[in-house]
């Protein structure tokens, strides 16, 4: 049946030839509308409940919010672990569900079961945005030369997060900094006590006195008008006409026991930014989540876009909204390391193969496997729904590809060597070497796609780092074997007409002789080979268990703006972004302990690396941790962005008081 394959093949030649081409064509075609990431999402279905209780302590939240939503979510369809973090103010419980789950369904039952938690009055429980832990894709900053922090903040609340939510495939934009603008009523102790005006009736009547209401309507001289009581205040000055009580038949209005002013809500968090030209200690900047399952590219064009729009229509001249993060580098320089590698891969493997067969032509037959194969790969990768990525793509093995191709050209090569000078029939000959070795070859292949079967039995992370790379792998295989049986022998029948002469390859000789040497001492001393390889063996089982497996703010804003100044000295950082705490809309359960730093680094091939003492990122790293030694009982992480975000969704709190988070830099 095998044999069979290369039969036809060779009888229909020109065939096999149009079908390669097609193959390209789609090949190329398939890999332009694939997925393009820089890595898989490896995290399983979450959903995040969100729950504030402004001015009340952690003990309180914990006793009276948080636990029971736990009683609530308990035996919850699908669920795999329940985690908590009760901080002052906030509840956050994440549920982790099997993997598998559709996350629609489990924010379904999630919803469902919500309203069976016993809450206090006014504690409202919301679910986080459908995003994952990965999906963090777009940072930006907020830039004005004159207005205030507060101003911005506003900007952000009210004009740019609500553009950015209307970009399809976005999940939330998470606004972090500036002070949030509130109207503070500040009372005259001695007054209120003068007309006897309790407290909690001064805030009765704000709450009641802030609407508009409806009066029905009337008609008159053929005309229909509506009646509308209309008291929702609209200034400060609105709010000090408000009545709070009467006083001899006068009212008591909210200016007569105190005055109106614009303050804010207590900072829960800070955002710093310094470049080389500036500094802004209190800074805002917003992060674009992507929502779970979309598109990496296409959410980025379609924010990229958006970004345009807003500094064109939507924001004052002097205000501008600044990319400072955008994924699509990373995908960008990943794509370029995946090609790089793999295009030096293959030249690589050329000269090895020129080397060892003496052939230019056959090794150039051998070669075209590697290209061939791969194109095939991703046309059923493109039709499977898979992402090319830095995994799947990377982790290709070309000697494993092209294995069996070698042994078909090599034996091809060695019987037209044989024949030369004498008269032959090529066809004859090229079955015939084929015979000798295309079931092996099936067979061979056979069982190294056989040796990736176990990754499929990974579950959970490792089962979807895994899985992509062996679905590559195994289509890349059975491609290569098709164009072994098919192409190879055809390919040869036009290259090998005139014949060939085998040449000699005195170094290969000399190898091949050495080992024909010490596989003939091995055959005559089997106990003593056995006896070698079961210690060599036994050698490596021996190594199996090293295989590697709260400060205030106002003292954390101190010491935060002297870090980014540290930071932002060294010639290869261009950005220094700082958070310290937690954005408003409490996404990021965390307190003043921890303050995070972004470093957006130059690409590697910038000269500011090449003149510098310093020429990579660990050493960087390492600099940088000498430096910063000098804040005694801080604890400082070095991570990348992606990595840090899946660290926090998988642990139940943070565990480092500062993180220093730097991009992956270009090679």
């Amino acid at each position: 049946m095998i044999h069979r394959i290369v039969h036809f093949a060779l009888r229909q030649r020109f065939l096999v030839l149009m079908v390669t081409v097609l193959v390209v064509i789609a090949g190329i075609w398939s890999f332009q509308q694939m997925p393009v990431d820089a890595y898989p999402d490896l995290s399983p279905p979450m959903v995040e409940l969100v729950t504030q209780w402004p001015g009340h302590a952690a003990e309180e939240v914990e006793r009276l919010a948080t636990l029971p939503l736990e009683l609530a979510m308990n035996g919850t369809p699908r669920l795999q672990v329940m985690r908590s973090i009760s901080l002052y103010g906030l509840s956050d419980v994440r549920l982790t569900f099997d993997e598998g789950v559709d996350p629609y369904f489990a924010r379904q039952v999630v919803f469902q079961r919500l309203s069976d938690a016993t809450l206090p009055q006014g504690v409202t429980p919301s679910m986080a945005p459908l995003f994952s832990p990965s999906g963090l894709v777009y940072r930006y900053v907020i830039e004005s030369p004159d207005r205030s922090p507060q101003e911005l903040h506003t900007f952000e609340d009210w004009i740019i997060e609500r553009a950015y939510r209307s970009v399809p495939g976005v999940a939330d934009d998470s606004g972090f900094g500036g002070p949030t603008m509130q109207y503070h009523v500040l009372l005259d102790p001695s007054r209120l006590y003068g007309f006897h005006i309790p407290v909690v009736q001064v805030v009765n009547a704000l709450q009641s006195n802030n609407a508009n209401t409806g009066g029905g309507f009337y008609s008159q001289g053929g005309q229909f008008y509506y009646v509308r009581g209309l008291g929702l205040v609209k200034s400060t000055d609105d709010i000090g006409e408000i009545v709070v009580a009467s006083n001899n038949g006068a009212p008591v209005r909210i200016r007569d026991i105190g005055h109106v002013e614009i303050g804010h809500a207590p900072r829960l968090g800070i955002f710093g930014f310094q470049d080389k030209t500036k500094n802004n200690d209190d800074a805002v900047e917003g992060v674009i989540l992507m929502r779970r399952g979309e598109q990496t590219q296409d959410v980025l064009q379609g924010v990229e876009r958006k970004t345009e729009e807003i500094n064109k229509n939507f924001l004052p001249r002097d205000v501008r909204v600044r990319p400072y993060y955008d994924r699509s580098d990373l995908v960008r320089v990943t794509t370029g390391t995946v090609e790089g590698n793999l295009l030096r891969g293959m030249i690589l493997v050329l000269i090895v193969l020129i080397f060892f067969l003496v052939s230019v032509r056959a090794a150039v037959i051998t070669a075209l496997t590697i290209p061939l194969a791969l194109l095939f790969a991703f046309i059923f990768l493109h039709l499977t729904g898979e992402a090319a990525n830095l995994l799947s793509i990377g982790a290709i093995d070309f000697g494993i590809i092209i294995d069996g191709t070698i042994v078909m050209v090599e034996n091809i090569y060695r019987e037209l060597s044989e024949r030369h000078g004498q008269e032959y029939n090529l066809h004859e000959v090229l079955l015939a070497a084929a015979r000798d070795v295309d079931r092996p070859i099936f067979y061979s292949v056979a069982v190294i796609i056989a040796g990736y079967l176990p990754i499929y039995a990974l579950s959970g992370p490792a089962g979807k780092l895994f899985h992509p790379m062996a679905d590559t792998m195994a289509f890349a295989l059975i491609g290569a074997l098709l164009i072994t049986l098919t192409l190879v022998p055809v390919l040869a029948s036009y290259w090998f007409r005139k014949g060939v002469k085998e040449k000699e390859n005195r170094i290969f000789s000399g190898i091949r002789d050495w080992y024909s040497g010490r596989l003939e001492w091995c055959l005559d001393h089997p106990k003593a080979t056995i006896l070698v390889t079961a210690l060599i063996f036994a050698s490596t089982l021996l190594l199996i268990p090293f295989i590697g497996g709260d400060i205030s703010f106002e003292e954390a804003a101190e010491f935060a703006p002297e870090i980014r100044k540290i930071l932002n000295q060294y010639p290869m950082v261009t950005v220094v972004g700082s958070e310290l705490g937690r954005p408003d809309d409490g996404t990021d359960p965390t307190g003043f302990f921890n303050c995070e730093f972004y470093v957006g680094l130059k690409p590697y091939n910038d000269k500011a690396w090449s003149q510098s003492s310093i020429r990579s990122k660990p050493e960087l790293e390492k600099d940088i941790q000498g430096k910063l030694e000098s804040y005694p009982g801080v604890i400082f992480n070095y991570t990348q962005p992606a990595e840090d975000a899946v660290d926090e969704k998988r642990k139940p709190s943070k565990f480092a008081t500062s993180s220093i988070t730097p991009p992956a830099s270009r090679n």
